[in-house]
């Protein structure tokens, strides 16, 4: 069975001195056995380039370990973003919550490091 690991995100943690240590505490992750990394990006309504390029290594981090990493809850300007670049093509992005769903959106894997 595939452990799956929600990581909400922010500016914080994508900039500056916090990113090296989320780096860090998602290959403690991987190393303990987690398969598939989700980012959420309901924090995030727009990318900076140095933000942009953060998340492309994480992706790379997560790709070269065999795992998989999927996106939810992305903004419509980020959404644009990826696809122009490109990256929607090399990222796996959920699509967003429908808001009919009888659940409500809710997820009972719910697990952070970051919120």
């Amino acid at each position: 069975m595939s452990t799956i690991v929600k990581t909400v995100l922010s500016h914080q943690v994508l900039e500056g001195s916090q990113f090296p240590q989320f780096q860090k505490e998602i290959e403690r992750l991987i190393e303990s056995g987690g398969k598939i990394l989700m980012l959420d990006f309901s924090n995030i309504i727009f990318l900076k380039n140095s933000e942009l390029m953060a998340v492309v290594a994480i992706m790379k981090l997560v790709r070269d370990s065999g795992c998989i990493l999927l996106i939810s809850a992305m903004s419509e300007q980020v959404r644009m973003l990826f696809e122009l670049t490109g990256l929607e093509q090399i990222f796996q992005c959920l699509p967003p919550p429908d808001p009919t769903d009888k659940f409500g959106g809710r997820e009972d894997f719910r697990f952070s490091i970051w919120d």
